[in-house]
Protein backbone atom coordinates (compact mmCIF):
# COMPACT_ATOMS: atom_id res chain seq x y z
CA UNK A 1 0.00 0.00 0.00
CA UNK A 2 1.24 3.16 -0.63
CA UNK A 3 0.39 7.12 -0.30
CA UNK A 4 0.48 9.17 -2.69
CA UNK A 5 -0.53 13.07 -3.54
CA UNK A 6 -1.63 15.11 -6.04
CA UNK A 7 -2.70 18.67 -6.92
CA UNK A 8 -4.06 20.22 -10.33
CA UNK A 9 -6.68 22.89 -11.58
CA UNK A 10 -9.03 20.23 -12.32
CA UNK A 11 -10.12 16.94 -10.61
CA UNK A 12 -8.70 15.05 -13.33
CA UNK A 13 -5.33 16.25 -13.00
CA UNK A 14 -5.28 15.94 -9.34
CA UNK A 15 -5.79 12.50 -9.53
CA UNK A 16 -2.89 11.74 -12.86
CA UNK A 17 -0.98 13.82 -10.47
CA UNK A 18 -1.04 11.40 -7.67
CA UNK A 19 -0.83 8.27 -9.84
CA UNK A 20 1.93 9.51 -11.79
CA UNK A 21 4.27 9.81 -8.59
CA UNK A 22 3.88 5.99 -7.55
CA UNK A 23 6.30 4.97 -10.32
CA UNK A 24 8.74 7.22 -8.27
CA UNK A 25 7.49 6.64 -4.88
CA UNK A 26 8.27 2.68 -5.88
CA UNK A 27 12.07 3.39 -6.97
CA UNK A 28 12.71 4.96 -4.08
CA UNK A 29 11.82 1.97 -2.10
CA UNK A 30 13.22 -0.44 -4.12
CA UNK A 31 16.72 -1.38 -5.30
CA UNK A 32 15.53 -4.10 -8.16
CA UNK A 33 14.63 -3.04 -11.79
CA UNK A 34 11.13 -2.93 -11.99
CA UNK A 35 9.20 -3.70 -15.09
CA UNK A 36 5.61 -3.26 -14.38
CA UNK A 37 3.51 -1.10 -11.54
CA UNK A 38 -0.35 -2.18 -11.53
CA UNK A 39 -2.98 -0.48 -9.46
CA UNK A 40 -5.45 -2.97 -7.90
CA UNK A 41 -7.41 -0.81 -5.80
CA UNK A 42 -7.62 2.89 -4.95
CA UNK A 43 -8.92 4.87 -1.50
CA UNK A 44 -9.73 8.46 -1.92
CA UNK A 45 -8.38 9.58 1.68
CA UNK A 46 -8.58 12.96 1.41
CA UNK A 47 -10.80 15.21 -1.92
CA UNK A 48 -10.06 19.13 -1.76
CA UNK A 49 -11.37 21.60 -3.25
CA UNK A 50 -9.79 25.06 -2.54
CA UNK A 51 -11.21 28.47 -4.49
CA UNK A 52 -10.25 32.25 -3.92
CA UNK A 53 -10.68 35.13 -6.07
CA UNK A 54 -7.91 36.94 -7.70
CA UNK A 55 -8.23 40.38 -8.85
CA UNK A 56 -5.98 42.30 -11.08
CA UNK A 57 -3.95 45.46 -9.23
CA UNK A 58 -5.87 44.48 -5.89
CA UNK A 59 -9.35 46.03 -7.53
CA UNK A 60 -10.25 44.90 -11.31
CA UNK A 61 -11.03 41.99 -13.29
CA UNK A 62 -11.89 39.95 -10.42
CA UNK A 63 -11.54 35.91 -11.05
CA UNK A 64 -12.29 32.70 -9.16
CA UNK A 65 -9.30 30.37 -9.18
CA UNK A 66 -9.56 26.38 -8.42
CA UNK A 67 -7.21 24.25 -7.24
CA UNK A 68 -8.01 20.79 -6.48
CA UNK A 69 -6.04 18.60 -4.23
CA UNK A 70 -5.99 14.49 -3.38
CA UNK A 71 -4.45 12.17 -1.53
CA UNK A 72 -4.73 8.26 -2.04
CA UNK A 73 -4.11 4.83 -0.76
CA UNK A 74 -3.15 2.75 -3.45
CA UNK A 75 -2.83 -0.99 -3.55
CA UNK A 76 -0.14 -1.95 -6.05
CA UNK A 77 1.51 -5.46 -7.53
CA UNK A 78 4.88 -4.87 -8.91
CA UNK A 79 6.65 -6.86 -11.03
CA UNK A 80 10.41 -6.75 -11.10
CA UNK A 81 13.63 -8.39 -11.72
CA UNK A 82 15.87 -9.35 -8.64
CA UNK A 83 19.44 -7.77 -9.11
CA UNK A 84 20.66 -10.54 -6.58
CA UNK A 85 19.93 -13.55 -8.97
CA UNK A 86 21.51 -12.17 -12.05
CA UNK A 87 25.11 -13.21 -12.59
CA UNK A 88 27.19 -11.38 -14.76
CA UNK A 89 30.12 -12.87 -16.42
CA UNK A 90 33.59 -10.88 -16.24
CA UNK A 91 35.46 -9.83 -19.30
CA UNK A 92 38.79 -8.57 -18.79
CA UNK A 93 39.78 -5.88 -21.76
CA UNK A 94 42.13 -3.52 -22.45
CA UNK A 95 42.23 0.13 -21.37
CA UNK A 96 38.62 1.49 -23.17
CA UNK A 97 40.20 4.95 -22.85
CA UNK A 98 43.29 4.45 -24.21
CA UNK A 99 44.83 6.28 -27.26
CA UNK A 100 43.97 4.28 -30.68
CA UNK A 101 45.53 4.71 -34.01
CA UNK A 102 43.08 5.72 -36.80
CA UNK A 103 45.32 4.55 -39.45
CA UNK A 104 44.99 0.66 -38.14
CA UNK A 105 41.15 0.96 -38.31
CA UNK A 106 41.32 1.99 -41.80
CA UNK A 107 43.50 -0.42 -43.05
CA UNK A 108 41.28 -2.97 -41.33
CA UNK A 109 38.05 -1.61 -43.04
CA UNK A 110 39.91 -2.03 -46.59
CA UNK A 111 41.23 -5.63 -46.00
CA UNK A 112 37.46 -6.24 -45.01
CA UNK A 113 36.25 -4.31 -48.18
CA UNK A 114 38.13 -6.23 -50.56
Amino acid sequence: MIRVEGTGKEKTQAFASALNSIHTKVLKESNEVVLRIEPLDVQVLVAEEETFTEKFLFLFLPRTRVTYRVVLNVEIEVTLIEMEKVTFVQKKISDPNGVSNPFRKKKLIQKEES
